[in-house]
């Protein structure tokens, strides 16, 4: 089965656990002209738009925030990918490498406002049809917009090119809505629910809707792993099985089905 059929964009639902976060930059005097911050994590399953991108299995994830004057920003964040799910003719490839930039606007110290775009790529990479490489890419780029009031976060994404490589895709799109509610110093609350629109004839099957359901640790300063975070989640969609499953040598599995992601994440 062709990738985009099965696999949906990486700043992940495991990203939103730990990993792609956008730097704390604002455009006010107060905050400093240029920052660097990172993070690195280990996930159960690298989950994106509830969407296995691993096949189910681990994945090692970093990622490197630039924070520059006037409320700009820009970054890397990479992970490893499964070769059952993205398949490449030589069977080779095996990582996603995403490269973003924006704006973050700071209003009050409640609300903001971010614009930006994102670059999926995939090292080496082509969608295989019937044994043979296409030389169609899996790379995409999306826009974004956003608004975050306190702790409530909705986007609205929407792609400038064919979305990983589906057919007439140009302009599909996805809405989301995320919460991180602090409930103590240490503890956040993590919600999450997002609808996929895959533009072009015959790709419909490809629409769904995934929610997300955790909490977040994080060791304090202080303590003998500060800027630690352990992450559980629980990630659903309602994807179609027939759209979400890879069937190959190894086997048959829904990657869109119910799970529950455990995250160990380092900040710096």
């Amino acid at each position: 089965m062709n990738k985009f059929k099965i696999t949906l964009i990486a700043s992940s639902v495991a990203a939103a656990l730990a990993g792609l976060a956008m730097p704390a930059v604002y455009a006010d005097d107060a905050a400093p002209a240029v920052s660097l911050t990172g993070s690195a994590a280990v996930v159960s399953d690298y989950r994106f738009r509830g969407i296995s991108q691993t096949y189910k299995k681990p994945a090692v994830q970093v990622g490197i925030n630039l924070g520059l004057p006037a409320g700009f920003y820009a970054g890397f964040w990479g992970s490893n990918v499964s070769t059952n799910v993205y398949n490449s003719l030589d069977n080779g490839m095996s990582m996603e490498t995403d490269w973003f930039g924006g704006y973050v606007y700071k209003v009050n110290p409640d609300l903001s406002f971010d614009v930006g775009g994102l670059y999926y790529f995939y090292p080496g990479s082509s969608i295989v049809s019937s044994g043979v490489d296409t030389g169609t890419k899996y790379n995409t780029f999306e826009l974004h917009a956003a608004a975050t009031y306190k702790w409530l976060t909705a986007k609205y994404n929407v792609t400038t090119n064919n979305f990983f490589g589906a057919t007439d895709s140009k302009g599909s799109t996805y809405l989301q809505l995320d919460a991180a509610y602090p409930l103590t110093d240490t503890v956040t609350l993590n919600a999450h629910a997002g609808h996929q629109w895959v533009k072009g004839t015959g790709n419909s099957q490809l629409n769904y809707t995934d929610w997300l359901l955790g909490a977040t640790y994080t060791l304090p300063a202080g303590t003998f792993a500060p800027g630690w975070a352990v992450s559980l989640a629980y990630v659903d969609t309602n994807a179609k099985q027939s759209a979400y499953t890879y069937t190959g040598g190894t086997g048959s599995k829904y990657l869109g089905g119910p799970t529950a992601v455990l995250s160990l994440s380092k900040s710096f």
